[in-house]
């Protein structure tokens, strides 16, 4: 059964979205407890509460490659884990998150409904693609048209981003394909039953999938650009973000956390068989040898090592277009995302 129009699709109110659940599992902040939500220093230290990224995603490294590179410096960081898309910006709207990762489009839909969030430091480059069986006779996306997809949960960047991707091709990702969104896992275990004809998913389990022989049609980044006529690698996923109260009251603790991220990143593009190395981090069992194999060709540009106009302009880009073509209802008058060296 097709699913029904994700939440960005239909006009919703705060009332609306205190119900539905904005990220999934339910709108929970109110403005005293976001407000309350900050990290303040301690003993000499910059405390924060952060997102523990989960095997099967492509965060999965970032706090090994930190703690083995010492970078994490005078930051008091506790880890905070959750239970995939939506999760944890529920836990950071709730005040249980400082910080947690925030799409642009996210980022408007909770402006919208009344939640002041802001991308305040880079996170991942667009990792979301299209994938189909080694034996399907698909070869593009056009021809995965009326054909049924398992697609990341519909309240998620990587679905949001698709939903773009695909609008700015002239196309509508809903209407188009008989969708099944859903977890990560459950999508994974679709295709590999064969009960879809494509698979849309991030890395690195598009990685995996490749490595045991799938094919992939299309990148999210290269549907953009084919639309767009901008750089495929440039495509913004998400970004760190928090309220912006907790940045305002937190702004040396947010910076620190931006710069190590950046150098995190860093480490990646010097060094990009460290990915492999940290296979078993992102999930991926040693007999994988082909999957490992590829991924510091696959993933080096999922990791940017830029924040500021560059990003800002593609952040833009993508919350014109948004409107444009009706995914958010209009492009926000203060921006939900800033340079603290600077400003948007």
């Amino acid at each position: 059964m097709p699913a029904r129009p994700p939440l960005l699709d239909r006009g919703l109110d705060r009332r609306s979205l205190l119900r539905a659940g904005l990220f999934g599992a339910g709108l929970v902040a109110t403005a005293p407890l976001l407000a309350a939500c900050g990290g303040a220093p301690t003993g000499g230290t910059l405390a924060a509460r952060v997102e523990d990224t989960q095997a099967g995603t492509a965060g999965a490294v970032i706090r090994p490659i930190s703690e083995q590179n010492h970078l994490v410096g005078n930051l008091d960081l506790t880890y905070v884990a959750g239970s995939g898309p939506g999760d944890v910006q529920n836990k950071l709207l709730s005040g249980a998150l400082d910080v947690a990762s925030m799409g642009p489009l996210g980022a408007v839909v909770a402006g919208e409904a009344g939640a002041d969030l802001v991308i305040f430091s880079t996170s991942l480059n667009n990792h979301v693609r299209w994938l189909v069986p080694e034996n399907s006779p698909y070869r593009t996306i056009a021809d995965l048209r009326g054909k049924k997809i398992a697609t990341p949960p519909n309240n998620s960047d990587a679905f949001r981003s698709t939903q773009l991707a695909v609008a700015v091709n002239g196309g509508d990702l809903a209407a188009d394909h008989q969708l099944f969104p859903g977890a990560v896992l459950a999508g994974l275990a679709l295709f590999d039953r064969g009960d879809v004809d494509a698979i849309v998913t991030i890395e690195p389990n598009a990685t995996r999938l490749v490595g045991k022989g799938a094919r992939q049609l299309a990148t999210v980044g290269e549907l953009w650009s084919q639309g767009t006529g901008e750089d495929p690698n440039a495509l913004f996923l998400n970004g760190q973000g928090a309220t912006r109260t907790w940045v305002d009251g937190n702004r040396e603790t947010a910076a620190a956390l931006a710069t190590l991220r950046l150098k995190a990143h860093q480490v990646v593009q010097e060094n990009p068989q460290v990915l492999a190395d940290l296979a078993d981090a992102y999930g991926i069992p040693a007999e994988e040898k082909a999957a490992i194999a590829l991924l510091p060709e696959r993933m080096k540009n999922v990791y940017p090592v830029a924040w500021g106009e560059s990003v800002f302009a593609n952040l833009r880009r993508q919350t014109e277009v948004a409107q444009q073509v009706g995914l958010i209802k209009a492009t926000p008058a203060q921006v939900p995302w800033l340079d603290l060296g600077g400003s948007a």
